[in-house]
């Protein structure tokens, strides 16, 4: 049986107008290697284990609190038999698109650390949401929270200050940037990145949390992750504050059991973010 997993799609028309950038040779084999259930673990582990960097941040993220995990792990072999080969899988994808968007060409105006900062924050507060919201529903949330953005650092290459203004815009009014983004420049992020994350052979629940993570009236996309995909980049505000406010309004939910949640969430994202640096 083959497995291509990472085998790149004809891109559409809107995609080859963007500087996608591309997964390695040795990132593929991994990933299709930890979908080939004939694969061992002790080969998983000498696959990962070729790849320094990629092993020690796999390792740092999925030890950060903001992950989730009871407990400690201790190598990669120990992870492959925690997490299972998706939730690794999913892992390996987060840190890959990380990676490669922080070495793609990049507008000299967008700020990527905080970008980065804010989607871990996005990525605890939807998994830690999770817990309380559908804790009985398995869903890639964490993963989606992180990535669920990845395309807006594309958008901010190609369209310049034409997204420079938008963007800023969107930062200190209530607006809808994924509308704004398609009247101005006939995509929005949440599009991009699906279309990117399908490119890279992505699960399909991952392509779909990442696209459609605006739809509020979407009941395929758990409401942990809408809730975080409210949250701004903004690093001048009141994160906690505004987020529970704003899921409070949005999705009628108590404002008092949201708002200790994603306080612990934002603290959890602190180690996150050092562990993805």
């Amino acid at each position: 049986m083959a497995f291509l997993f990472g085998k790149k799609k004809t891109p559409t028309a809107k995609l080859e107008s963007f500087d996608i950038p591309s997964f390695s040779a040795a990132v593929i084999n991994l990933l299709g290697k930890l979908r080939n259930p004939e694969i061992s673990i002790n080969e998983l582990t000498k696959e990962l284990e070729l790849d320094p960097g990629l092993h020690i941040r796999v390792l740092k993220t999925v030890n950060s609190s903001a992950f989730g995990l009871s407990h400690k792990v201790s190598n990669i072999k120990h992870a492959v038999n925690l997490l299972g080969r998706g939730r690794l899988e999913s892992l390996v994808l987060s840190v890959t698109v990380k990676n490669n968007l922080a070495t793609n060409k990049q507008a000299a105006w967008f700020d990527m650390p905080q970008f980065w900062k804010t989607a871990s924050q996005q990525a605890a507060v939807a998994r830690i949401l999770a817990t309380a919201l559908h804790p009985n529903t398995q869903s890639d949330v964490f993963t989606i929270g992180l990535l669920q953005n990845m395309a807006i650092p594309i958008l901010a290459n190609r369209e310049g200050d034409r997204y420079r203004t938008l963007y800023q815009h969107w930062q200190t009014e209530e607006i809808d940037l994924a509308e704004q983004e398609q009247q101005l420049f006939g995509i929005n992020h949440p599009t991009l990145g699906a279309q990117m994350a399908e490119q890279w052979g992505f699960p399909e629940s991952l392509i779909m949390g990442i696209g459609k993570h605006h739809e509020l009236d979407n009941l395929n996309i758990p409401l942990s992750v809408k809730i975080a995909a409210l949250m701004k980049n903004n690093p001048n505000k009141d994160c906690a504050t505004l987020l529970a406010q704003a899921a409070t309004q949005v999705f009628d939910l108590d404002n008092k059991t949201l708002l200790p949640l994603i306080e612990e969430a934002l603290l959890q994202s602190d180690e996150l973010s050092d562990a993805l640096s």
